[in-house]
């Protein structure tokens, strides 16, 4: 189908949109190849749109010919928060018969989320193992819970927290104890008292059941102020682990993009070294093969050797071309 599509647009002109490229690895090889044939005779309309999860196994060769945009999840639970609620609007609970139930439970769900999410960064302090946790879990456990509160004449708890920790956030976990932990967050979300203010860690309430949509984007943005792993369950030093990583991973980048000083004086940096060799193979490029002279000096008469020879000088012009051509571009961004 995805084939079918590319030649249909490739030939008439159009957008093709090919989602969650990960999930298909075998076939990736073959679409590498794919697009490369279709770069020649395209319709000036043709575009190809991919998306993945940061995931090894999409070839090197499709993100270097891709323009490449990341959509990073956001750090901390109140941005984790926020953007759990940007993901719906209010009509999400205006069909529901149980409107204030329901506005509880998503509530409560959202900060679910977001704490299963910020527990990865953690390490195994968080989870035994990395699991890919994502919005779509989220959107899905909200729709669950929009059906069962209107199939059902009070809220089933139980089914529920079966239904979200077995099968939605369950169905990524594969360790006995993350999801033995998985379960006992809902348990400790998901109940009763969840429809009267529950605290869900110390100084964080739910909020009431009358409050918008706005009013409830407004008091995590004032409510969620401080941060610390007691959110999480967690002992207050187990972020040291976390900070150190993130200190360590900072200070290797900056240390990244410091010039590179030589051991004497008057070292050169690592792009005055790039920009000396570059200018060296751009001296050194020879000229392109005058190709129309070299034809007019054979005459008329031809020999296949001399056909062979002809065709060599046109594809060596093209690939000198190409050099030259890259190797400026490469100036302009050392510039």
């Amino acid at each position: 189908v995805a084939e079918k599509a590319l030649d249909l647009m490739h030939a008439t002109g159009g957008w093709v949109m090919l989602q969650n490229i990960e999930l298909v690895a075998r076939w990736l090889p073959k679409l590498e190849r794919k697009l490369e044939a279709l770069k020649e005779g395209a319709h000036p309309d043709f575009r190809v749109f991919l998306s993945a999860l940061p995931q090894p196994v999409v070839p090197v060769p499709i993100l270097q010919a891709s323009i490449t945009l990341t959509n990073e999840p956001p750090s901390g639970l109140k941005a984790n928060m926020l953007r759990a609620y940007n993901t719906f609007s209010e009509s999400i609970w205006d069909t529901c018969s149980k409107q204030a139930e329901l506005k509880s439970i998503i509530f409560a769900l959202c900060f679910f989320h977001a704490v299963v999410c910020e527990r990865r960064k953690f390490g195994p302090i968080g989870w035994n193992r990395g699991y890919p946790f994502n919005q779509g879990d989220l959107s899905v456990c909200i729709t669950v819970a929009n059906n069962y509160l209107d199939a059902s004449p009070k809220v089933p708890w139980d089914d529920l927290k079966y239904i979200f920790g077995e099968i939605m956030y369950g169905g990524h976990i594969t360790d006995a104890w993350d999801r033995k932990l998985c379960a006992t967050y809902l348990n400790a979300y998901l109940k009763e008292e969840l429809l009267d203010s529950l605290s869900l860690f110390p100084k964080f309430e739910v909020p009431a059941s009358g409050f918008s949509y706005k009013q409830y984007l407004e008091y995590i943005e004032e409510q969620l102020a401080v941060e610390t792993p007691t959110a999480y369950g967690l002992h207050p030093n187990s972020e040291i682990n976390f900070m150190t990583m993130q200190a360590d991973a900072l200070l290797g980048a900056v240390a990244e993009l410091q010039p590179r000083a030589g051991g004497v004086a008057g070292g050169m940096s690592l792009q005055e070294r790039v920009k000396r060799v570059l200018d060296d193979i751009v001296e050194r490029i020879p000229d392109v093969f005058a190709v129309a002279e070299i034809e007019a000096g054979l005459g008329d008469e031809r020999s296949p050797f001399a056909g062979v020879f002809l065709q060599e000088c046109e594809r060596m012009n093209v690939l000198l071309f190409e050099m030259r051509r890259s190797l400026l571009e490469l100036d302009l961004g050392l510039k």
